[in-house]
């Protein structure tokens, strides 16, 4: 058996070097946490110092043989014996090379960190990630978040420099004006994820994993009363800048779609059905969610069918010209925005978000008395699991049932007192149709 340095002492694409060692048939390797020659073969020898000296002792009948091709090894033992064999080679190979640096520290103290920017540790790990068993979309929400960190800190931030403060007073409050608390909890969770594995042991790129928390369950969003919804609607006069920053809170005022399902909607989606112009909202959460319901007088006025109509004529599939997000769809452009836009305007509370609008128009509805069965078409949600239900009321009511039960009842000045500005919303309206 005949072995090298070479043969054992490999690079990562990062540059760091490992020791290549087998164990019981299977090949591992080893992070010796550095990207210096020297240093690299000093820490292999101490890391296989104690292993070598337990295997020598074990081993039948072993010799040793240097020549011009490195070093050889026999033994009389069992296979077992020859694997400990080339790994004791392997490490006396190692401090042969080191004696060849002229090195005064035989046993060097390996339990430094690694010292690596933080843009190639998340590269690593990303590549680890990709060949886990972890659900594809947890993976691209995880990558995102990752990703996100790693701009918002810079590619020059080394790994070790993360740590609770960094999370806590940089990378917080700057996903706070983007995003809810839930969602900044879920992206924490990838965050603690990686930095698990990169403070453990067997690449110690950080010095510590991650302990800051945020507490964000159990949250139920606010309603809009009279003077959220006067703010939102009367600012977007001066904030809206593109056809869907206008209509999709519009539409989220008179439906009380999730925010997924109108930027999703296609042109396609607007159509004329049993004397009624329609609205198909194709659904993101429930089987009830996928439904056609009639388009509020308000929205026709503000000139919701006329972008439809144009954005056919041009041959347009969608109806906003929304990117979609690979891990959040279309829904994802849109929720930052909103987000960002209420906290320009002052709209103050972290629990009036977009999805406030549906817990609003579902107040609405209630103290209008009207019927559940209708609710749960108009907003796409599950009507329940009773025997009457789901094997009397499987059909859908007609559209007409919704317009004059429902749509035809609704009143934002009766309900809340909001007055909108018709005439500067649709000068509005008009500028997006030209």
């Amino acid at each position: 058996m005949k072995l090298n340095l070479t043969s054992r002492l490999v690079k990562s694409r990062h540059g760091i070097y490992y020791l290549r060692l087998q164990r019981g048939g299977i090949d591992k390797r080893v992070s010796l946490r550095t990207r210096d020659l020297s240093v690299a073969t000093i820490a292999a020898h101490s890391l296989g110092a104690t292993i070598s000296a337990m295997d020598l002792k074990k081993i039948k009948g072993y010799t040793i043989k240097s020549n011009s091709d490195g070093m050889e090894i026999t033994t009389d033992g069992s296979p077992e014996d020859h694997e400990r064999a080339k790994d004791a080679l392997v490490m006396l190979v190692m401090a042969q090379a080191q004696l060849k640096n002229g090195s005064s520290h035989p046993f060097p103290d390996t339990s430094t960190k690694t010292v690596i920017k933080l843009v190639d540790s998340i590269k690593d790990y990303i590549f680890e990630l990709s060949k886990s068993s972890q659900a594809e979309k947890s993976k691209k929400m995880a990558i995102s978040t990752l990703n996100g960190l790693l701009e918002l800190l810079g590619h020059d931030f080394l790994a070790e420099q993360l740590n609770d403060e960094v999370i806590e007073n940089k990378w917080l409050p700057a996903r706070l004006k983007e995003v809810a608390k839930t969602t900044i909890k879920r992206d924490l969770s990838f965050i603690r994820s990686y930095s698990a594995w990169a403070s453990s042991p067997s690449r110690n790129h950080s010095p510590t994993p991650l302990t800051f928390k945020i507490e964000a369950k159990g949250e139920h969003w606010s309603y809009l009363n009279n003077n959220d919804l006067k703010l939102i609607f009367d600012s977007l006069i001066e904030h809206a800048k593109k056809p869907w920053h206008f209509y999709i809170p519009l539409i989220g005022l008179y439906t009380g779609a999730r925010i997924g399902e109108i930027a999703s909607l296609k042109t396609e989606h607007i159509y004329f059905k049993s004397g009624l112009n329609v609205m198909h909202l194709p659904g993101t959460k429930t089987d009830a969610s996928p439904r056609d319901i009639p388009i509020h007088p308000a929205l026709e006025k503000l000139g919701l069918l006329k972008l439809a109509e144009m954005r056919k004529r041009a041959g347009k599939e969608m109806l906003f010209d929304i990117t979609p997000s690979a891990q959040n769809g279309y829904g994802a452009a849109p929720s930052k925005w909103f987000t960002q836009y209420k906290n320009k305007i002052g709209l103050i509370g972290d629990n009036k978000v977009f999805h406030s609008f549906r817990h609003t128009i579902i107040d609405h509805m209630n103290q209008l008395d009207i019927p559940f069965a209708h609710q749960c078409q108009y907003t796409g949600h599950d009507k329940g699991g009773g025997v009457h239900n789901k094997v009397y009321g499987r059909e859908a009511l007609s559209l007409k049932s919704i317009q004059t039960n429902l749509i035809e009842k609704l009143n934002w000045q009766e309900y809340c007192g909001l007055e909108l500005d018709e005439k500067k919303l649709k000068e509005l309206a008009n500028s997006f149709l030209r």
